[in-house]
């Protein structure tokens, strides 16, 4: 166990179909709290617009402010979460309020996936469409748009966006991801994996590591068994190949206590 509290708290940022507890964050608030980690939830929809969970990003950052002492935050963000925090600080003014952001496994130059499902499945009023929409609208919050979330994280949009969104200068913006190496690393995404190795090179099940980099720092995670999409969250609260993801944001942790965040 390690005093690592920050000059700021941390927020957890969770991405598609996931919520804020620890089914999708394992064993990770533990380990903070064990190691004296002030941290929060940004409280944002599994299944929401990159535009509507900005907002509710700021909402919930707002209300901290209101309650707690607290002037600045250290975002951490999985996969989506990282696009609906860089909208929030280069759109809705939060620049001031963001110490730093940390994305992990973040399609920041889109994925193949999504234009494939646009491509494919999501146009018109196709079944697979309605599906989805009802799957959204069942478990997406308050606010589900689940085929606009699609196409926020497609390779065209993300090129429109990342041209719209500059990165602040007063934040420090860094960027991790882990790569699977076999189908069997994780089965739920072994389809989407062997597609994109074919056609994108190393992934996670989900998106290029090419497409995760992103800002000052890049880091790839890599054990001695593959890493899925979700797997880096902690979700199966287990070791992956000789790794206890907890490990990964304890580090995460202690390299912004090292910079003075």
């Amino acid at each position: 166990m390690k005093n690592l509290k920050l000059k700021y708290p941390i927020v957890l940022i969770h991405g598609t179909a996931a919520r804020d507890n620890s089914l999708f964050w394992g064993r990770i608030p533990k380990t903070f709290s064990e190691n004296n980690i002030p941290f929060y939830y940004g409280n944002t929809d599994p299944w929401g617009s990159v535009t509507n969970n900005a907002k509710m990003l700021k909402s919930s950052l707002q209300e901290i402010v209101e309650r707690s002492d607290v002037e600045k935050f250290n975002l951490i963000a999985h996969s989506k979460g990282g696009i609906d925090a860089r909208h929030l600080i280069s759109k809705l003014n939060e620049d001031n309020r963001i110490a730093s952001l940390t994305t992990i496994s973040t399609p920041h130059m889109g994925t193949p996936i999504a234009d494939f499902f646009l491509e494919r499945y999501l146009s018109d009023d196709s079944i697979t469409k309605k599906i989805v929409q009802k799957i959204a609208f069942l478990f997406g919050g308050n606010s589900p748009d689940p085929i606009e979330l699609i196409r926020n994280i497609s390779t065209g949009n993300m090129q429109i966006f990342n041209a719209e969104n500059q990165n602040s200068d007063k934040v420090y913006y860094q960027s991790i991801a882990s790569t699977m190496n076999i189908p069997q690393d994780d089965l739920f995404y072994a389809l989407t994996f062997k597609y994109l190795k074919r056609t994108a090179g190393e992934n996670d099940g989900m998106v290029p590591l090419e497409n995760t980099k992103w800002g000052d720092k890049f880091e790839h995670i890599k054990t001695t068994k593959g890493i899925s999409h979700a797997g880096i969250t902690d979700i199966g609260r287990m070791k992956i190949g000789n790794l206890n993801i907890p490990q990964v944001y304890l580090g995460i942790a202690d390299g912004l206590k090292s910079i003075g965040l």
